[in-house]
């Protein structure tokens, strides 16, 4: 079975899950710079992702930057960059296009559901994605709609930490509007991004 884990950074009760054989595990940002026990969560990460544009990545503290240029497996960026020698393009036109055309991405955890199932990943963990601030409202009802096109898909979804992608309130299919973006390639500011928020 194809199994992917995606690591999110919120803290956890639960004990980090271990990582199966041949299993991927998915990290993105900069949560794997820091103090504490998340970066710890990454351990054996197989795929790394940072869906901001460049100038934005260079303007993180905490040496990410950095990191990013010294990693030799796949790290996900909208376009490869020459710094960054294991850089590859997210396949942004094949993904959109195999959901026809979609735009309701809102988080960079949209992004990589997306891509887990339009490479036929059996069974997807999410793990660290809690999302119970204020600051990630915005996030939940699009990524209830990238779990439920997975389930729709025969995938599983387990959630193996506490979460508002299984607590929250579901909620129809999202209709956007023109002037709603999409995270990370278009924008990052949360007010340009669908929401029940900002709708």
């Amino acid at each position: 079975m194809r199994i992917v884990q995606i690591m999110g950074g919120a803290p956890a009760n639960e004990p980090t899950p271990s990582l199966p054989e041949g299993a991927e595990r998915w990290g993105l940002n900069n949560l794997i710079i820091g103090r504490g026990a998340v970066p710890l969560r990454f351990e054996g990460w197989t795929r790394w992702f940072d869906l901001h544009h460049i100038p934005h990545i260079q303007e993180r503290k905490n040496s990410m930057y950095s990191w990013l240029c010294e990693q030799t497996k796949p790290v996900y960026l909208w376009a490869p960059w020459p710094e960054i020698p294991a850089s590859i393009a997210y396949p942004l036109t094949e993904v959109q296009r195999h959901f026809n055309g979609e735009r309701l991405f809102s988080s960079s955890l949209d992004w990589m559901l997306a891509l887990a199932i339009y490479e036929k990943f059996e069974q997807i963990d999410l793990y660290g994605w809690r999302m119970g601030s204020s600051l990630y409202t915005h996030q939940i009802s699009s990524g209830q709609f990238w779990v439920d096109q997975a389930r729709e898909a025969g995938i599983v979804v387990n959630s193996l930490s506490h979460s508002a992608l299984t607590t929250a309130p579901r909620q129809p299919k999202p209709i956007l509007k023109p002037h709603h973006r999409m995270y990370g390639i278009e924008t990052v500011d949360r007010a340009l991004l669908y929401s029940a928020k900002f709708r």
